[in-house]
């Protein structure tokens, strides 16, 4: 078994619900999940991106529920990744290639494999944008906040204290019930 991190948020429909919804698939496709932590209320991203490029549309969109997720898994980095996105395509989840920043029924991004760096097309493990993330370091050190990224040799909680997290509020203090 491998122990993952993964982060996941909504900001679309019920997103209690779709959250709740992802976190029984991940265990219906033998993601056995140990840990989860609160779940935090941020803002959406304003601004859209067009092929990298900061784009001028804004787009109203609602606030994110975000937490991560603690999971142990025999499956490979590259089979794990087409089974969160098989999930996130059950759950509503619509990629428009070369927008990023759109809102989003669901988004489940792989953090860590083990302490692995993974470099490949389509997939890029730890996640490259984790350490500039408040949305994902804040929940990350409720669970795990002695857990050393592999590139950057420092704990979640010394990457957290690089950042602000004044936009990350708690939402919901009790862990999801889940059917798993």
């Amino acid at each position: 078994m491998v122990r993952i991190y993964l982060s996941i948020g909504s900001n679309r429909a019920s997103r209690e619900y779709n959250i709740s919804q992802a976190i029984n698939l991940l265990g219906q496709v033998n993601i056995n999940i140990n840990r989860i932590s609160s779940l935090y209320q941020t803002n959406a991203r304003e601004n859209i991106r067009i092929l990298g490029m900061l784009c001028p549309l804004r787009i109203k969109q609602n606030k994110y529920l975000n937490c991560v997720v603690e999971a142990d898994t025999n499956y490979t980095p590259q089979t794990l990744l087409g089974n969160i996105q098989s999930i996130e395509k059950t759950l509503g989840r619509t990629r428009i290639t070369g927008l990023k920043n759109l809102p989003r029924t669901i988004d489940i991004d792989i953090l860590f494999y083990n302490g692995n760096i993974i470099h490949q097309h389509m997939l890029e493990i730890p996640h490259p944008r984790l350490h500039l993330r408040d949305f994902v370091l804040v929940p990350f050190c409720e669970i795990a906040p002695d857990f050393v990224h592999p590139v950057f040799r420092k704990t979640m909680r010394q990457l957290s204290e690089n950042i602000s997290n004044k936009g990350v509020r708690v939402w919901q203090r009790q862990i999801l019930k889940t059917s798993v």
